[in-house]
């Protein structure tokens, strides 16, 4: 019998198949009471009954039933064992360790598979993630490093993308104050190098890495927006530090400003860092904040917000839920100003 890994891994290598098309393969398997790894044993006019809106040439085409079984010599096989040798486990939709935050933000287009390695249980605790430019100066180091801090000492799992700039700063901050942090790629598990900055640290026990790229896949600018969107799934509300403009002079989209707008339509705070705190003031923090975005000036802002909002409820890095959700959805109400607090309090 096949391992259900495997047969989520063979789903994702079918040519054809993108993440609606596995939705709807695994809906059907489930109504039927069938599981993944059935669906490599189906003959052609069963997948044709099963499957009507797929289309018969692209089933066809898939060929399921010529998959291989657990054979070392298959490349494909080859491939996954390499996979399990370097600490990489697959989550399918079936499992019940994917973060069910995730289907409720992204509905169809939530990744069929994450593939994960480091520190699962962290998986789901869906923590604070933040965001910010790749290329900033030592301010804003200083602060996201600070912010990090303040909720890695209050429980909270700290997320971000991994990239450098604001990202690295995250989840080094997060670190040094021996908390935990996740760091969501844009780019397949083949290519990780753990970088310089934490080597010294307990990344090992204390990080998860997370990815929805096949483990061949490079960074590239259209991963990193995709990611975002998972990024913003996975959290509890989301810290923007410095953003550009929606699309700059160019035309380009700011990355970070796509993820605090992707995050407002989640229905998830997003916490802005107040213009004024940074010279000149970033377009992007202006123009989020006036969207529905939470002006903040400091970590503990974010902090009190949970403890002022228990609707929201937040899973913290020791696995507490505090507190528990009310049955009655409230209102978040946005503060006409940021606390006036010391920033680095």
């Amino acid at each position: 019998m096949r391992n259900k890994e495997y047969s989520w891994y063979m789903l994702s290598n079918a040519s054809g198949f993108g993440a609606k098309s596995i939705h709807y393969i695994y809906e059907n398997l489930k109504t039927n009471n069938m599981y993944i790894n059935d669906l490599f044993d189906l003959e052609a006019n069963e997948l044709f009954r099963l499957f009507p809106e797929i289309g018969r040439g692209k089933l066809s085409r898939a060929n399921f039933s010529c998959f291989p079984q657990l054979d070392a010599d298959d490349r494909l096989y080859s491939n996954f064992e390499k996979l399990k040798s370097d600490g990489v486990t697959i989550i399918g939709l079936d499992d019940e360790r994917y973060p069910q935050s995730v289907l409720q933000n992204m509905g169809d287009n939530a990744p069929p598979i994450l593939y994960c390695k480091g520190y699962l249980p962290l998986l789901n605790q869906k923590g604070v993630s933040i965001v910010g430019a790749r290329d900033v100066g030592d301010f804003e180091i200083t602060i996201t490093k600070s912010i990090a801090q303040k909720l890695a000492e209050n429980g909270i799992n700290v997320t971000s993308g991994y990239a450098k700039g604001v990202d690295t700063s995250a989840h080094l901050g997060a670190l040094e104050a021996h908390g935990t942090t996740t760091m969501i790629l844009s780019f397949g598990t083949n290519h990780i190098t753990i970088k310089r900055e934490l080597k010294d640290l307990n990344w090992e026990k204390n990080a998860l890495f997370v990815t929805q790229f096949a483990p061949y896949e490079k960074f590239s600018g259209q991963n990193a927006m995709t990611r975002n969107k998972l990024v913003c799934a996975m959290s509890k509300a989301i810290v923007v530090i410095k953003s550009g403009p929606e699309r700059d002079s160019s035309g380009k989209m700011s990355g970070t400003f796509d993820a605090g707008k992707s995050a407002l339509k989640m229905g998830v705070p997003v916490f802005v860092l107040s213009p004024q705190v940074l010279k000149p003031a970033p377009q992007g923090n202006i123009d989020l904040i006036k969207l529905g975005g939470i002006e903040f000036s400091n970590g503990m802002d974010i902090v009190k917000f949970f403890d002022e909002h228990p609707e929201q409820e937040l899973v913290t890095a020791n696995g507490q839920t505090d507190p528990k959700p009310t049955d009655k959805k409230e209102t978040i109400n946005k503060p006409t100003k940021p606390y006036q607090t010391s920033l680095f309090d």
